[in-house]
């Protein structure tokens, strides 16, 4: 039987406006109409749903996660990681996006994983072995010899081990190497570091991790399958040097500048802030749980994070929703204060954000020929929560109603 979901106000993420008094119809996993009520027939043909007190928007999409972590910096330690073997991230992991799920997150994007550990999450769903959000997986993060991410423990790439934390490189030939690798076994994008960043020991968030040759030739292998790139970057010349090499993404952006958000106005290069993590986790932390030298970079890239992520905005950047899921105090289920932050520090309108999180983060992902909007021949990822987001973004952080591909996971 066709489910019908009567809607209170519609957003429908396509455009900025609100829908009143709308019904969604939906068959199998995909909505097979949007309407007014009123031209609904017999309601006896349908299952239906009454949200009419709600507002109904697409699932969120999550561009910048690690399924592997959950808010504790041992575990994002880099020779932590090497205490862990990569079938027990993956099983914790499991219990961790669906945290993300039934916050409202239908599709994650997650930035790598030790051992392939997010690639065997995804297929684990995909295949209805578990039930969880839908996953584009990244598989081991792209590391320059000496790194962010790098560690004693790892040893240099040469010609690839699966259960490796990272795909650590030094020079084009490996960084190409390394790509099709990932590919080999399963990632559906390239996620690399252009930049140091903020846990790690002995290294300037700021100062350039590979060079133009590396970047380059990572993003030609992804472009060769069609596939997408990412690029971890705080750093000024990092940023621009990726840009230049026809990176997809910027993640966290901290020290952007104006010349570089216009070339990637220019390019058509998406931003993933990732405001929540230096916020939450100098906000939450109690005495000798982070290390000093992590606590003194987070304090340096928040100076300047939200100014220049505002002048992005204001510019034109295309602002993909992400939040790095995983890192310190950051639990898998509570990204919605990304949201908050949007609104109240970068200024960004409420139905911008709200559309970071829908239609700008399935065109990131390419995805949006069937996530991002509600309309008719997309998958039914719909989601409800009580209260206006549009005047307080705040009531994201309580989602009551959660479906994905047409399956209800949540309906309080």
């Amino acid at each position: 039987m066709k489910k019908l979901i009567k809607c209170g106000k519609l957003f429908k993420a396509s455009n900025e406006a609100v829908q009143q008094n709308m019904a969604i119809v939906v068959e199998d996993n995909k909505i097979s109409d949007v309407l007014e009520i009123s031209r609904i027939g017999d309601l006896g043909n349908y299952e239906v749903m009454d949200l009419s007190d709600k507002f109904i928007m697409p699932g969120l999409i999550d561009s910048h996660t690690h399924c592997w972590g959950n808010g504790s910096f041992k575990e994002l330690t880099v020779d932590g990681m090497y205490t862990v073997s990569p079938p027990t991230y993956a099983l914790r992991g499991i219990k961790w996006v669906q945290n993300d799920l039934m916050a409202g997150f239908t599709t994650i994007r997650d930035a790598g994983a030790p051992g392939f550990a997010d690639v065997a999450i995804r297929d684990a769903i995909n295949e209805g072995y578990h039930w969880g959000p839908r996953m584009m997986a990244a598989g081991l993060p792209l590391n320059a010899l000496g790194g962010h991410g790098d560690s004693p423990l790892q040893p240099p790439y040469t010609g690839g081990d699966r259960n490796n934390v990272r795909a650590i490189i030094c020079g084009p030939d490996q960084a190409r190497q390394a790509a099709r690798f990932n590919f080999k076994y399963g990632a559906d994008f390239i996620k690399f570091m252009s930049t140091y960043g903020v846990l790690t020991t002995g290294d300037d968030p700021g100062a350039q991790e590979m060079t133009y040759e590396e970047m380059r030739a990572i993003i030609e292998v992804a472009e060769f399958r069609g596939k997408t790139t990412a690029t971890h970057a705080h750093g000024l010349n990092g940023i621009k040097c990726a840009v230049k090499a026809g990176v997809t993404s910027i993640e966290h952006g901290t020290f952007i500048d104006e010349e570089t958000a216009e070339m990637m106005v220019e390019r058509g290069t998406f931003l993933v802030p990732t405001l929540t993590v230096n916020t939450r986790m100098l906000s939450k932390m109690k005495e000798g749980e982070i290390a000093d030298y992590a606590i003194k970079k987070a304090q340096i890239c928040k100076k300047v994070h939200f100014t220049n992520i505002k002048m992005a905005y204001s510019k034109g950047v295309k602002i993909a929703l992400g939040t790095d899921a995983a890192a310190p105090y950051l639990y898998h289920g509570t990204q919605a204060e990304e949201l908050v932050l949007m609104v109240e520090k970068v200024g960004m309108k409420p139905e911008h954000a709200l559309i970071s999180a829908t239609k700008t983060g399935a065109e990131l992902l390419g995805w949006d020929d069937k996530i991002g909007t509600i309309e008719k021949g997309k998958l039914a990822d719909i989601i409800a929560v009580e209260g206006n987001p549009l005047s307080d973004m705040n009531v994201m952080r309580n989602v009551g109603f959660v479906m994905k591909d047409g399956t209800v996971y949540k309906n309080a």
